[in-house]
């Protein structure tokens, strides 16, 4: 009989078309954790924003913002990017409203960023955690970022403990190409399930 823990270090036997293959050992959650943290991001920054005419309890618009790790291209025609958002963070309700998100790149000059918006975040006098910004066609787009990628929902899932929103890019802009893109390998900041379920 085939063990259903799938952590564990006993050898298991399977069969493929009837033949007994070759033993499978399964990790245990502390060893798998610790291989997983050897994976490599990007540190951005995602914002999205409904429209305070669009909603029937809001008189102003609804913006939110919130630091990402997890993000990538996943088609080159049509362009496409993939993003994983905590499954808690208020991201989720303002995209599936808009049905939009902007991803902003970060550089070396934006560290502080980072754990700026790894919170909730507070709007005012025209700044979001005291970072400026602007609005273009009803999108959030942040000052003095790498670039930022404009993206309309195509599709999305709740897997485990995170929503992927698969966003086909309808806009996008370069502002500083001198400066080497914030990744977790020069900046690490480790995200933690604790952090994804705040």
């Amino acid at each position: 009989m085939v063990s259903q823990n799938r952590y564990s270090l006993v050898p298991q036997h399977r069969l493929v078309n009837n033949r007994p293959c070759k033993p499978v050992k399964y990790l245990k959650p502390n060893q798998m954790k610790s291989i997983l943290k050897k994976l490599t991001y990007g540190h951005y920054i995602l914002t999205a924003l409904k429209p305070g005419n669009e909603m029937e309890t809001r008189e102003h618009d609804y913006i939110a913002a919130g630091t990402i790790n997890w993000a990538s291209q996943i088609s080159f025609e049509p362009p496409m990017i993939a993003v994983a958002v905590g499954q808690k963070s208020d991201l989720n309700e303002t995209i599936n409203y808009s049905e939009r998100f902007t991803l902003h790149i970060l550089g070396e000059q934006n560290k502080e960023m980072v754990e700026a918006f790894g919170s909730k975040s507070e709007i005012s006098d025209g700044k979001i955690n005291g970072y400026p910004f602007f609005k273009r066609d009803e999108q959030v787009i942040l000052e003095n970022t790498v670039g930022y990628i404009e993206c309309e929902v195509k599709k999305h899932i709740h897997l485990g403990d995170h929503f992927i929103y698969f966003g086909e890019v309808i806009a996008q802009k370069s502002m500083d190409d001198s400066t080497p893109v914030l990744c977790t390998k020069e900046h690490p900041l480790e995200y933690r399930e604790e952090i994804a379920n705040a």
